[in-house]
């Protein structure tokens, strides 16, 4: 997580711009009825995104154990990433008490059992071992392996870091949930600790909207070389021949400086397309700019770590009601052969991605038949209040209910 590895929030008058300091609440407990057959524990602290929720990343740290929240009754940390705010919800008034003072006091009673929705850097994951029984953390991600694959240069020292903070966080947590299977084996997860999660949406946030009246190619990605977007251009560019007014809708974010610098660069050098349209789309209106879209594409490139993503882009298309076209990465590609919500390139040239697109493109009712299919999988199979809940019940079954 890109967050100071700090002790305590930073005081009033040092804040962030734009952040109102908050403190985590014993009484913020999740606002929902409790169902009768609600499996109760003797105690679980989950901790999750709550200040952040624009993206679908931030989303899945914010929704993955809601549901495992609500069936046991706990006790939920959203204020921030801090072992203050940690402390505090386990130990009352004496998590105030500076970390290694307080690990040495007595704590009475069993620890409460604790779900993290991320990797926990090393004060917040200290603090988690000293006054919880780290049960479950979610590793949707593997910076280190995603540099390699994508063969991305790194300072070899923040990558050490990095490998260190995911051996620790392994080696604390009895369970592991990961995207697929096949993620947790290339990024070395144990498979007798793995939970399979899968990945998730919001269709009340992400809804189907008005087809568009001119056909349209669209993408929402992160702003970074590696992710197949010259790839999709050359795609469209060979596409229009077939289909002149086709144009191409990209909605980019980015999400570091070196990330600016490529979205900067990549659009000057397509300032002369007037057919390619580069924009911003916060998570709040991404269903309506989704809807401006035909055909929503994943051009992701051949590589190891790209085949067994499953990224977030997938399941908010599905919920925005539009069908798909994808390279032909194993664990996307899996997951739209087996809804029939679009169609797969047969290779990994431009000339295979633009015959797929083509493809799509040549009926509307099959286009809308397609549409309606990927959005009733996202309601029924991958809403994450389905997914959650499958999550919850994997947790509790393995933890004795």
């Amino acid at each position: 997580m890109g967050r100071p590895d700090r002790d305590r929030p930073p005081r009033l008058g040092h804040q962030p711009r734009g952040r109102a300091p908050r403190w985590h609440d014993r009484s913020s407990r999740p606002r929902v009825s409790q169902p009768a057959a609600a499996r109760r524990s003797s105690g679980w602290v989950v901790i999750r995104e709550g200040q952040h929720q624009r993206w679908g990343g931030e989303l899945r740290r914010r929704r993955i154990f809601e549901r495992l929240a609500e069936l046991t009754g706990a006790t939920i940390v959203q204020d921030g990433w801090y072992p203050v705010l940690l402390r505090r919800a386990v130990r009352g008034r004496l998590g105030r008490l500076p970390g290694p003072l307080l690990y040495r006091l007595p704590q009475r009673g069993p620890k409460p059992k604790f779900a993290a929705s991320e990797k926990l850097r090393d004060r917040l994951l200290d603090a988690a071992i000293a006054v919880t029984d780290p049960t479950v953390v979610a590793v949707y991600d593997d910076p280190v392996a995603q540099a390699q694959a994508l063969g991305v240069a790194q300072d070899p020292g923040w990558i050490a870091e990095l490998a260190a903070r995911q051996r620790r966080n392994i080696a604390a947590f009895r369970w592991l949930v990961a995207p697929t299977r096949s993620f947790a084996e290339l990024a070395g997860l144990p498979l007798d600790r793995l939970i399979v999660g899968g990945n998730g949406t919001d269709t009340s946030r992400i809804t189907v909207g008005p087809w568009p009246s001119r056909p349209a190619v669209g993408i929402v990605s992160g702003a970074a070389p590696g992710r197949g977007l010259e790839l999709l251009v050359d795609a469209v560019a060979a596409a229009r021949t077939e289909v002149p007014d086709l144009v191409l809708r990209m909605w980019l974010v980015s999400t570091s400086e070196a990330s600016e610098a490529y979205l900067r660069e990549f659009r000057a050098r397509l300032a002369g397309r007037t057919w390619v349209e580069i924009e911003t789309a916060p998570y709040d209106r991404l269903g309506p700019l989704l809807a401006t879209a035909s055909v929503l594409a994943i051009p992701h490139p051949p590589n190891e770590y790209m085949d067994v993503a499953l990224p977030v882009k997938l399941f908010d298309s599905l919920a925005a009601g539009r069908p798909l076209v994808v390279t032909p990465r194993t664990e996307t590609a899996s997951i739209v052969q087996r809804l029939g919500v679009g169609a797969v390139a047969a290779g990994d040239r431009a000339e295979d991605l633009a015959a797929a697109i083509v493809g799509l493109l040549a009926g509307a009712t099959r286009l809308e038949a397609l549409g309606a299919r990927a959005r009733a999988a996202a309601e029924h199979e991958f809403d994450w209040r389905i997914v959650g809940d499958r999550i919850a019940s994997a947790v509790l079954d393995r933890e004795g209910g």
